[in-house]
């Protein structure tokens, strides 16, 4: 069965948005036709019924990041005033005027979409440089030339950092942090915050002054980990070693806790923080070391854990893999990481790249970063806990470890991933 449905679009700001929503929504089964009518945000799809459902168009029109629900009509006429004065002034039938203002709306939006289809066609994907593109040739074709210089305004392409890059500036940052701020604690408030609210006063009554003060996760993955005595643990990223201790204390004198992380400066903390925790040298063994290829024997782990630092690592895939290679049959994941819950601007996310700012500089949409995990070979994949970061807690995730070492991305680039970066907590078994 056939049906018409109406999607009223928030955040559709320009007919090339609107080309971007429909070619998402014309890859969904069951999506015959999609008719945009961008001056209204409005965009139609003829639907078989049978085959998709609203919700599921709903949820279409989000994965391209843009919210939208079922209207009925269309909106009232935004200058309805200044027709009627019009056709006052020369005395021309108002309905007339009305028909013709909505005539030429349509059919200048119909140029821009247009030029936006042209542009895509062409793989000029970037939005911003295809609304410069077509607004200045309107402009231009108006007779406004400055007009026209002013809307074509092209960001030049940013230079992507090699995965060596990546990693060598990882370790540097996170190795000055851990030199300077082991005994100061984290200069910024809302990562102090963060810590409190992570761990349990037990839990932080377990560990020393070390590892609080180092401490940079978004989780507590030894809270979710069923964590067994005897168990052997390896953790992705391990730092001055809170999660480490945690898990130690978890799994007893008979098990075996394993830390890894790229920074010798954070192994060294994470020595210091051992002692201070009162446990034996022999108790956590940790090692300088790569998670996309690892110095470590396969089927070796029950579980694998890792907080906040996946997110930070260009090859997750391979990161994975590894993961995957050293549990056993049966062994399991218990991650914290950062993702976007849609996907975003791609100039927006290269610009994040191109520092590898924080959290956000190797962040990927959760469905994507999931079906990473799924491809690597684990199932059973259970997502714990969501948390969508709050202004503040994303200025300090995105400069993570702290913006002496970080450059801060552009205040308007991180206004618009508000509400789309989130902390993810689950778990995955190795079948």
């Amino acid at each position: 069965m056939k049906e018409k449905v109406a999607l009223k679009i928030e955040g559709m700001s320009s007919p090339c948005c609107a080309e971007e929503i429909k070619g998402d929504l014309l890859k969904v089964e069951g999506v015959k036709k999609v008719s945009t009518y961008f001056a209204d945000k409005i965009i139609k799809v003829e639907t078989d019924t049978e085959k998709v459902t609203k919700e599921e168009l709903i949820a279409a029109v989000k994965e391209a990041g843009y919210e939208a629900v079922v209207t009925e009509g269309k909106e009232k006429i935004k200058f309805e005033q200044q027709l009627k004065d019009l056709a006052e002034k020369y005395g021309i039938p108002f309905q007339a005027l009305q028909d013709h203002w909505n005539f030429v709306k349509e059919a200048s939006a119909k140029v821009f979409a247009d030029c936006c289809k042209w542009c895509h066609a062409h793989r000029i994907t970037e939005m911003a440089d295809a609304e410069a593109f077509c607004k200045s040739a309107i402009a231009e074709g108006m007779g406004e030339p400055e007009t026209s210089d002013q809307l074509f305004k092209i960001e030049k392409k940013v230079k992507a950092l090699t995965d060596d890059k990546i990693k060598s500036l990882t370790a540097e940052r996170y190795g000055k942090f851990a030199a300077k701020y082991a005994l100061l604690g984290n200069p910024c408030p809302i990562r102090r915050k963060q810590v409190k609210e992570l761990y349990t006063e037990e839990q932080l009554s377990l560990v020393g002054k070390t590892a609080r003060n180092l401490a940079l996760g978004c989780g507590n993955p030894v809270s979710f980990a069923d964590l067994k005595l005897g168990e052997v643990v390896v953790d992705f990223g391990c730092g001055a070693g809170i999660d480490l201790i945690l898990a130690a204390h978890k799994v007893g004198p008979k098990g075996r806790v394993i830390g890894v992380d790229l920074t010798p400066q954070m192994i060294e903390k994470e020595g210091q923080s051992e002692a201070e925790a009162g446990l034996p040298a022999e108790r956590i063994e940790e090692q300088v070391g790569d998670i996309e290829k690892l110095d470590l024997p396969d089927s070796l782990a029950d579980v694998v854990t890792s907080n906040c630092v996946i997110i930070l690592t260009p090859n997750k895939e391979a990161a994975y893999q590894e993961a995957f290679r050293i549990l056993k049959p049966g062994g399991r994941l218990a991650i914290s990481d950062m993702v976007f819950s849609e996907k975003i601007d791609p100039g927006i996310q290269e610009r994040f790249q191109s520092t590898w700012a924080g959290v956000v500089g190797g962040a990927i949409p959760e469905k994507d970063y999931l079906e990473l995990v799924k491809k690597a070979g684990f199932d059973k994949i259970n997502v714990v806990k969501r948390h969508v970061l709050t202004p503040t807690e994303l200025f300090g995730m995105s400069t993570c470890p702290g913006t002496e070492f970080v450059p801060s991305p552009d205040p308007k680039d991180l206004e618009a991933v508000q509400g789309k970066v989130v902390s993810i907590k689950f778990t995955a078994i190795k079948p």
